[in-house]
């Protein structure tokens, strides 16, 4: 059998539980991997410190952990993937006359990948710089990226995030946070009702991690300014925007 010194391990470990649709026990590693049962305690109680992988109450076992979910976002950047991307925001903003973004998890906030304005004569805007970071609590995005993490990992979020005010909106209350996270999950999306910015709604749809649906990689999001478009305007466009999802999910499986 081919060895593998530590850092060959611990990734070893981290693409093993990345492939599989549901937790490994310490058994089930050993079998998948082939690492001897004492280097491998060795290694997930490392990773599990520095959050590449979460290990489950009760005996479940151990699965991904956000930080590694990131190191996959983080692939995104790539210049082609972003022009690809791109184009396929493009398409949708033509669709429906509202500035799109590709966004993804960046430790503890959301940043924009790609953007693509409307060209609409007269439009109002929010003019939004590449690479910029927005609040978790507080936007359509953010509120999905949370709302499918591992409740687990969920709780440590909710536990270290500052849940500012930034309007009267913002929830600040983190019952009512977890409660509206569930909404999210179930519903599919995620929706900023002005609680980001005065005056300015947005939802977000996920793009599923390929190998495994539960886990959200990015989001399509669309804001508006609501004295033009209200947010049941913006949520009638849902379709369209899971229609560019799925595309550019697509682009991550090629």
């Amino acid at each position: 059998m081919l060895q593998h010194n530590g850092p060959v391990r611990a990734l070893l470990i981290v693409e093993t539980l990345a492939n599989s649709s549901e937790p490994l026990s310490v058994n089930e590693l050993i079998h998948s991997t082939g690492i001897p049962k004492s280097s491998l305690i060795r290694h997930l109680r490392s990773l599990s410190e520095t959050g590449f992988i979460i290990r489950l109450p009760e005996q479940l076992g151990y699965t991904i952990g956000a930080r590694s979910l990131r190191l996959s976002a983080n692939a995104l950047h790539s210049t082609h993937f972003a022009r690809a991307a791109r184009a396929v925001l493009k398409k949708l903003v033509a669709k429906i006359n509202e500035s799109c973004n590709l966004t993804i998890l960046a430790e503890d906030s959301v940043r924009y990948l790609v953007r693509v304005e409307s060209d609409a004569p007269w439009s109002l805007q929010l003019y939004v710089q590449p690479n910029t970071s927005v609040p978790l609590h507080c936007t359509a995005s953010g509120k999905l990226f949370l709302a499918h993490l591992a409740l687990i990992e969920q709780k440590s979020y909710l536990h270290r995030l500052e849940l500012k005010a930034f309007t009267k909106n913002t929830i600040t209350e983190v019952s009512v946070l977890k409660a509206e996270l569930e909404h999210s999950r179930r519903q599919g999306f995620g929706v900023d009702n002005e609680e980001f910015v005065t005056g300015m709604a947005a939802i977000a749809v996920p793009i599923d991690d390929p190998k495994d649906p539960t886990r959200v990689l990015a989001t399509v999001a669309c804001h508006a300014v609501t004295a033009r478009t209200s947010l049941s305007q913006l949520l009638s466009y849902r379709p369209v925007m899971a229609q560019a999802a799925a595309e550019i999910k697509t682009l991550l499986e090629s």
